[in-house]
């Protein structure tokens, strides 16, 4: 099942009070790095657990279904011998998936154990049943902060037998917040919550307890638990101890030790720049916070574009007060050229002239991306080669998921099978990535066009999902962009709702046509595919063509006094006489017989005659536009090439 859109109503529940104790009730979430369905429940989920944190405490088991993620830093991959365990302990065959405490969710209320089900009202149902037991937990960081000792006391309410040896104390070490810079898996979850992530002593024969309990008989236990070298925030660990009977699977308690700071801890929390720049050369601001218990003095900040160190390091020095924050005014990084960057800081290891106990949370990394020349090159794109985003072009991927903008040589309109997708399937609700074109000088024309093809389709039948595609124009380095095309939902589709991940035929595609020449005549003009995800189905865009040319109205500037060419016909090579009644920028513009240019330069000309060389040696026999612009209007010269 790829989500669930439809809530049943709350049934009723019975339950037996076996003893007078409340009960903080264990919530487990089944979901997947890999799993579509489960980057879709878990944003809609989070909120309704963080919103009974009074009464239900959450563990989450990032399962191998519907296949586990190959990145060896995925979180099944660090866990994956107990998360299996777990995962077979309840026979856990779909995700996402969940039980409340041991329990089927069906148990209270819900229709089925797809965590979209979950409701406060059915989180209280489960917190509601009484237990015969309560959980008193303590945790402590030993010196060098990589050890925790749990101690506590199991206490029964009233008198309690089960049958065997079934009865065991369970404690599970999770990560309260874990945030990847790339998603390490294929569904784009960049943020996970509550992950289970190394239990003890094992996950299998935790604590025993025994079968026979008198009322106000104590049990105290007293565990040391060794951090893994996996856990990605010390900061964020917290200890989950439950009762379980695994006779019957059910959890009579739970208790939850949370997470605790450490005594020198400074965390980098975010990175700012702009998401697209025309600047070889930029200041970022860093947010810095304090997650420790004592004051910030001093730490020293490192910048790195793409992995390699750029600008100098901040030695900052100060009061930073525990659990304040400041944002830091790195030094400028230099020498940005164009395309797609990564830019990330890292915290040195020394904090106050001694030792941060937690590098995990040491760095940050935001993505942007430098745009290159203005070139009066034309775009025609089929995908047909393999590098992606094609030369010039940029993606910009904001949040780094893994769900974007791709290539495939699945499906592609016009005969063939290449084609650019962007996966509303798998990419969560919300999420927006831009896909942009070669920067592009439309000096000179009059006539600017963009053609594409385009496939896309629902996923659903009963609730079709608004996946949108848009098309925006930028005169200004992308500081503001305008709408030009806006499509969404039945408006955009041109199949049926397919139920796997669509892939269109060659008769599901649409052929579209946007007029851009509001912008002819713009020197700098950026272009940009916008897909947003609706949790619907894949969009796919092929045949980009953004197309120059000239409407039989010429905007002739009166500046020009003449334009003339010679020689003309021209075999290797033609002038450009100009003659202006003032001094002006000029753009001199070739362009062949299919639209493309393959020649423009910009020259200062003086008031008077001015000529400008063409080599044209390289030019196949034909005719040639030679287009000469100012940014009031141009003129338009044939030019006949012989060999």
């Amino acid at each position: 099942m790829k989500k669930t859109t439809t809530l049943l109503s709350l049934l009723a529940v019975g339950t037996v009070a076996m003893a007078q104790s409340p009960r903080m009730s264990l919530y487990e979430e089944f979901t997947g790095e890999n799993c579509g369905p489960c980057a879709a429940t878990n944003p809609q989920l989070d909120p309704i657990l963080a919103g009974n944190s009074n009464n239900t405490i959450v563990l989450k088991w990032q399962v191998a279904i519907p296949s586990a993620p190959s990145s060896p830093t995925s979180l099944y991959q660090q866990n994956k011998t107990e998360i299996d365990t777990r995962d077979n302990y309840y026979s856990i065959s779909s995700a996402p998936n969940g039980r409340q405490d041991g329990q089927s969710q069906t148990v209270f209320g819900s229709a089925s154990d797809h965590p979209g089900y979950i409701t406060a009202a059915r989180l209280n149902a489960s917190a509601a049943v009484t237990s015969p037991f309560t959980i008193v937990m303590n945790r402590a960081w030993n010196a060098t902060f990589d050890a925790i000792t749990v101690t506590g006391t199991i206490t029964a309410s009233g008198s309690y037998t089960t049958t065997g040896t079934n009865l065991k104390f369970r404690l599970v070490m999770a990560e309260k917040e874990v945030n990847y810079a790339i998603a390490p898996g294929s569904n784009g979850e960049t943020q996970f919550h509550h992950v289970a992530r190394k239990s003890f002593p094992d996950l299998t024969n935790g604590t025993a307890m025994s079968n026979t309990w008198a009322a106000a008989q104590t049990q105290t236990f007293s565990i040391v638990c060794n951090l893994p070298s996996y856990i990605w925030d010390k900061s964020e660990v917290e200890m989950v101890g439950f009762i379980q009977d695994d006779a019957n699977k059910k959890v009579l308690q739970a208790v939850l030790a949370a997470a605790a700071p450490l005594s020198n801890d400074a965390a980098a929390k975010s990175a700012a720049l702009p998401a697209i720049t025309c600047s070889t050369s930029l200041v970022p601001q860093v947010v810095i916070k304090n997650n420790g218990a004592n004051a910030i003095t001093s730490m020293t900040i490192n910048p790195y574009v793409n992995g390699v160190a750029n600008g100098a390091a901040i030695n900052w020095t100060g009061n930073l007060a525990a659990g304040a924050t400041t944002t830091v005014a790195m030094n400028a990084i230099t020498g940005l050229t164009a395309g797609s960057k990564t830019f990330s800081v890292n915290i040195a290891s020394s904090v106050n002239g001694s030792t941060d106990y937690n590098l995990g949370n040491n760095s940050t990394t935001t993505t942007f991306a430098v745009i290159g020349a203005y070139t009066a090159n034309t775009t025609v794109e089929s995908f047909s080669v393999s590098t992606f985003p094609p030369t010039n072009w940029i993606l910009v991927n904001a949040d780094g998921n893994a769900a974007t903008w791709s290539r495939v040589t699945s499906a592609g309109s016009q005969s063939t099978t290449q084609s650019a997708r962007y996966p509303a399937y798998a990419a969560p609700e919300g999420d927006s990535d831009d896909l942009i074109l070669p920067p592009t000088s439309l000096t000179g024309f009059t006539a600017v066009k963009l053609n594409f093809d385009v496939a896309s389709a629902p996923y659903s039948s009963v609730t079709p999902e608004d996946d949108q595609l848009q098309v925006k124009v930028s005169t200004d380095c992308g500081a503001t962009w305008t709408t030009v095309y806006d499509k969404m939902g039945a408006a955009l589709n041109t199949a049926p709702f397919t139920t796997g991940s669509f892939v269109p035929n060659a008769t599901q595609w649409r052929s579209e046509s946007v007029d851009l020449t509001a912008y002819a005549n713009k020197p700098n003009v950026l272009v940009k595919f916008t897909a947003t995800s609706g949790y619907g189905n894949n969009i796919y865009v092929d045949q980009v063509n953004l197309t120059a040319g000239f409407t039989s109205v010429k905007n002739i500037d009166e500046n020009f006094k003449s334009v003339e060419l010679f020689p003309n016909p021209a075999t290797t090579e033609t002038s450009v006489s100009v003659n202006l009644n003032n001094a002006s920028d000029v753009t001199l513009t070739v362009v062949n017989n299919v639209g493309q240019i393959i020649y423009q330069t910009v020259s200062a000309l003086q008031a008077g005659s001015n000529t400008v060389s063409i080599d044209t040696k390289a030019y196949a026999a034909g005719i040639y536009n030679v287009v000469v612009a100012s940014e009031n209007g141009s003129v338009v010269k044939k030019l006949s090439v012989v060999k």
